[in-house]
């Protein structure tokens, strides 16, 4: 034990030269007493301490003396024993979230044959390491993959993690590791001493990354420069990996339709190189979201949040996710720093959240309990279109009461308020309504403002489209029978005629598809179960308006089924049911089928510019407290998930030796053999 105290108090994390103090110590420990299990593990973590040099002369030398003790390491842990206290003392170091290592501690792991690393693997993960251990090891050793190529074993070690946590369904640790480190290991293929640890890794990070476009986006700005490189280098392993990625990028542009501005570019980059017939085949493999047991809560795979049913609330939850989708609305009330009333505070704070939370899903109690409709019950199904409505009109009034209004002729109009509130600047339109007499022809006018349109259908309804019902709703309307009209001038019921005209075309359009009507024979409302072609594009007035989002409802009833949304993001289409958000596309959109009917509908106008999303650092201090509580519990979530079990050997504490010594089996201190797989 003395000789470790001296090791202890001679290496000085602050001394450039500890390297070689370790080395000295060892050569002289190795020469008196032989290496013990306790001081392999004591070498490993002070390796882990020794900084690498940046200078060409002390990089060499460092390497030189890397090598030595590398070659001690190998002739002295000559037992199981031994490796196994290395490997351990490795595997803890590396899954500590508090530390910060040296890549040159990965010369540990050529103790292993590099066959026997699948066992290496299955040791770590049947050691039993809570999740974010094991995500935190991964972590290091993609970062010692894009630093070092002195270990030959770094890069079959991280594959074969990798498939490791494949198998266990950690799919949340791969997309997290992938995402922060595909970029620096892609560029590292145009580098032969690299390219042999980090090529594999990067084929299988992006095979598998099959549920979503970001990590295949993030390697496109470095394709054209790879490619080249590898071209210009005319080695079998160059032309190998150039294959593979012209092969992988046309599977993976086809996999992900949509991005014309990304993929012509790259397009033009690939046109030199031929890809193979089969270039398909690297996408027949698992992707890391193909689980039927579990749901992922990872914000990578999919980048959005879910809202929680509170018992049959899916009608506000399908509602407000739409009008987050709305980024002119979502900006505006992100933005806010008026005086706001209590309602509009906790929208601002739930579209902070939605934006940025790492949560899988989050709770809207605090919106249900303050917008709730009159005659809305906790517990019972209603109607997404009714409580959009009261939402928007308390929003509104709510704002204009501390809010100045200005008072705006219309085209000649009466002079109406308007209050330029959130709501308004967002959906706000206006139109006159004429009314004429059809016995003296004098006309009236009426100013409105609206923030939904509600188109109703003709009584010959076949083959119907949102743009014939929008035309539909501003037809000249007979006024006749129990539906005329009161001339002030005549001073009696007459015949006549309305007509409904847009002077102010909104920026976000809203148009209610009426599908429910009221039945006097059952005293019910019930739904129309008809199919409507639904217009990605629609033209009111002089404008063109584009669909970013529906409300579809699914069921029979206004008072019975189910609400959801699908919503469009840049090129991305997305279906919020719930909790649960999936990527999809605006095909699935408009081929559905009643009972499943689209019934509120989102659209854009074209000329107003669509706004970016904001960062959290232009929130206000308030926002960005509410985010930082809020990653601080989901972190404190991750932590008190329960361990993984992988074996029943978690009670006892005479842990299996590691695999890498030979055989198939090690002797335990109580002199029983362990099988290696765990499963024989």
């Amino acid at each position: 034990m003395a000789v470790k105290q001296k090791v202890v108090e001679r290496v000085d994390p602050s001394n450039d030269a500890r390297l070689q103090i370790i080395l000295r110590a060892l050569q002289d420990i190795t020469a008196r007493d032989g290496l013990q299990e306790k001081m392999c593990a004591h070498i490993v973590i002070s390796l882990g301490t020794v900084p690498v040099p940046t200078d060409e002369s002390s990089y060499m030398k460092f390497i030189s003396d890397i090598r030595s003790v590398q070659a001690i390491l190998a002739k002295e842990c000559s037992n199981q024993k031994q490796v196994f206290a290395a490997l351990k003392a490795l595997y803890d170091e590396i899954s500590n979230p508090n530390k910060q290592l040296s890549p040159a501690m990965s010369i540990v792991l050529q103790l292993i044959d590099e066959n026997d690393i699948p066992n290496a693997v299955k040791y770590i993960l049947n050691t039993g390491y809570p999740e974010q251990n094991l995500e935190r090891a991964l972590h290091t050793l993609c970062n010692w993959l894009t630093k070092w190529i002195w270990t030959d074993n770094l890069g079959p070690l991280v594959l074969e993690f990798m498939r490791g946590l494949e198998l266990e369904q950690h799919y949340d640790i791969l997309m997290e590791v992938t995402y922060a480190h595909i970029e620096a290991l892609f560029k590292l293929l145009i580098l032969p001493k690299s390219r042999k640890g980090v090529g594999p890794v990067v084929l299988h990070m992006l095979t598998r990354v099959q549920h979503s476009p970001q990590v295949f986006h993030k390697i496109i700005p470095q394709l054209s420069n790879i490619c080249k490189q590898l071209s210009n280098q005319k080695t079998e392993s160059s032309q190998t990996y150039l294959q593979a990625i012209v092969n992988l990028c046309i599977a993976l542009m086809e996999h992900f339709p949509g991005y014309t501005n990304l993929y012509e570019p790259l397009n033009k980059v690939l046109e030199p190189y031929c890809p193979n017939s089969d270039y398909k085949q690297s996408l027949r493999c698992q992707s890391w979201s193909d689980s039927t047991n579990s749901v992922i809560p990872n914000r990578y795979s999919i980048g959005k949040v879910g809202l929680n049913n509170l018992g049959n609330t899916c009608y506000m939850n399908s509602v407000l996710q739409a009008l987050f989708m709305t980024k002119t609305f979502r900006n505006e009330v992100l933005l806010h720093n008026k005086d706001m009333t209590p309602l509009f505070s906790k929208l601002q704070v739930l579209f902070a959240l939605l934006q940025h939370s790492r949560k899988f899903s989050l709770s809207p109690s605090d919106i249900l309990n303050l917008s709730r409709p009159p005659g809305f019950l906790l517990g019972h199904q209603h109607d997404s279109s009714e409580f959009l409505g009261y939402l928007l009109d308390i929003l509104h009034e709510q704002e204009k009461n501390i809010t100045p209004s200005d008072n705006t002729d219309v085209a000649g109009a009466v002079a109406i308020s308007v209050t330029q509130t959130v709501v308004q600047q967002s959906f706000g339109g206006r139109t006159i309504t004429v009314s004429r007499c059809g016995e003296c022809a004098t006309k009236s006018e009426r100013a409105d403002n609206f923030r939904e349109l509600q188109l109703s259908f003709p009584n010959h309804s076949d083959n119907q489209s949102v743009q014939t019902l929008l035309d539909y709703y501003l037809q000249p309307e007979k006024l006749s029978g129990d539906n005329q009209y009161h001339c002030d001038i005549c001073g009696r019921l007459t015949d006549g005629e309305r007509i409904t005209r847009i002077v102010e075309a909104p920026p976000r359009l809203i148009l209610t598809l009426k599908h429910f009507r009221y039945d006097p024979a059952s005293q019910q409302r019930t739904k129309l179960l008809q199919r409507v072609k639904l217009d990605r594009q629609v033209h009111l007035d002089k404008y063109q308006y584009e669909l970013y989002a529906a409300v579809v409802h699914c069921g029979s009833s206004v008072d019975s089924g189910h609400y959801y949304t699908y919503a469009k993001d840049e090129e991305d289409w997305y279906k919020f049911n719930d909790c649960s958000v999936i990527k999809t596309t605006s095909d699935e959109l408009c081929k559905l089928k009643p009972p499943e009917t689209p019934y509120i509908l989102f659209y854009a106008r074209q000329d107003v510019t669509e706004p970016v999303s904001l960062p959290c650092t232009v929130l206000s201090n308030k926002l960005q407290l509410v985010l930082t509580k809020d990653l601080s519990e989901y972190n404190d979530e991750k932590r008190r998930q329960p361990l993984r079990v992988y074996n029943n050997r978690q009670d006892r504490n005479d842990e299996p030796p590691p695999p890498g010594c030979g055989g198939g089996g090690f002797a335990t201190p109580a002199g029983e053999y362990v099988c290696v797989l765990m499963n024989c």
